[in-house]
């Protein structure tokens, strides 16, 4: 089962969080509760312009998606933009990482969207493969610039 997440399954969430971080082999720098939380407050807030969805066996939490809807300047029409897709390692190669495309796939019919965009690290052969299977993709070979933390800091003082 694919669903829109909502707030009361920021723990779900957090606990997948917390998974993503291991995957990437990153210390989780937060406990859970306080993730659950952060979550609750921020990628619900009613401002907040992300979407989750959630896959679901029972009560058993697979995977999800977060996506923006945004507006791309250039080709001058709505697109999607996946922040994540992270699928629980017991599950991955079942189905659920497509159940969760599939669905934000119809949301972009339903939207009249016609772009989707995101991002795969390249060292990551299995996304890449997943990826890939979907059908043909503008690949480019634009680089991903980040800004966080103390290099952020010390630019805006300057």
């Amino acid at each position: 089962l694919v669903r829109p997440a909502g707030p009361e399954d920021a723990e779900a969430l957090a606990w997948l969080a917390q998974e993503l971080h291991g995957y990437y082999g990153l210390p989780t720098r937060y406990q859970r509760s306080f993730m659950t939380q952060a979550i609750a407050a921020g990628a619900f807030a009613e401002n907040s312009e992300l979407e989750i969805l959630l896959a679901e066996s029972g009560d058993t939490v697979l995977g999800f998606l977060a996506f923006s809807e945004i507006f791309a300047l250039a080709s001058c029409q709505k697109s999607i933009f996946i922040q994540d897709l992270f699928v629980t390692r017991k599950t991955r190669g079942s189905g659920v990482g497509y159940g969760l495309m599939r669905a934000l796939f119809e949301r972009a019919r339903e939207r009249g969207i016609g772009q989707i965009d995101w991002t795969a690290d390249p060292w990551n052969d299995d996304a890449r493969a997943f990826y890939d299977r979907l059908g043909p993709l503008l690949s480019s070979e634009k680089i991903l610039y980040r800004l966080n933390g103390d290099r952020l800091s010390l630019l805006l003082k300057s």
